[in-house]
C-alpha cells in the first residue's frame, strides 16, 4: 500500500496509492499516526479560547460532538480553507460527486449522503481524533497532510456545522489528547 515515502516538516510520512480506501484500517492507523505527529510537531500557540483542559473536564472527560465542541469563527476559518482545498473535489456545497470528466469521485460531505451514509452513520463511535486523523491521512488528495494540523481541526469544525451540530463557545483544541474523548454520535 505504501511505496514511496516523502518529507513533510521533520516528519516522514509514507504516500498511500489512491486506491487505498479511507476507510480501511490501515489508513485508519495511518490516519492517526499522521495527526499524532502533525500536533505533537506543531508550533505552541496560545489558545483562542478556553484551554484543551476546559473542554475535556466539562462532563467526566467524554464529551459528545452534540455537546458544542467548536466554535462559529472556527467554522468560518474551515469554511475558508474548504473552499480553498476541499472544494473541487467536494465542491462548494459539500455535495460531493464526480470531477476530472469523471475519472474520480468524491462523496457528499453534508446530509442525508453525507460520507455515502451520514456522518454519524459512517463515523458513529469513533472520536474527532479518528475523523480528524483520517482526513489529515488522506485529503487533500493529491497532497495528503500538506495542511497545518489547525486547518485539518477547522475543517473537520466546518463538516460539523454543515451536518448540523451545534457549534459552542470555545475553539475545538488541535489536541490528539482531547480529539480522542470526543465520541460521534447520533443526535439524542
Amino acid at each position: 500500500m505504501c511505496r514511496h515515502f516523502r518529507f513533510a516538516g521533520m516528519i516522514t510520512i509514507p504516500r498511500v496509492h489512491q486506491s487505498a480506501s479511507p476507510n480501511s484500517p490501515n489508513v485508519r492507523a495511518f490516519a492517526f499516526i499522521v495527526l499524532i505527529g502533525l500536533l505533537g510537531f506543531a508550533v505552541p500557540m496560545p489558545p483562542k479560547s478556553v484551554s484543551a483542559q476546559t473542554v475535556v473536564t466539562s462532563q467526566n472527560g467524554v464529551l459528545t460532538i452534540w455537546d458544542g465542541v467548536y466554535s462559529d469563527a472556527q467554522a468560518r476559518r474551515g469554511e475558508e480553507v474548504f473552499k480553498t482545498q476541499c472544494s473541487y473535489c467536494h465542491k462548494d456545497d459539500l455535495s460531493g460527486g464526480f470531477f476530472d470528466d469523471g475519472l474520480g469521485r468524491a462523496p457528499a460531505l453534508a446530509g442525508k449522503r453525507a460520507f455515502d451514509s451520514s456522518l454519524t452513520d459512517r463515523w458513529g463511535g469513533s472520536t474527532l481524533a479518528d475523523l480528524v486523523g483520517t482526513v489529515a491521512a488522506t485529503m487533500p488528495q493529491t497532497r495528503p497532510s500538506s495542511l497545518t494540523a489547525e486547518n485539518y481541526v477547522d475543517v473537520v469544525s466546518y463538516l460539523l456545522t454543515k451536518n448540523e451540530v451545534p457549534a459552542g463557545t470555545a475553539d475545538l483544541p488541535g489536541d490528539a489528547d482531547t480529539l480522542s474523548r470526543i465520541v460521534i454520535v447520533a443526535k439524542k
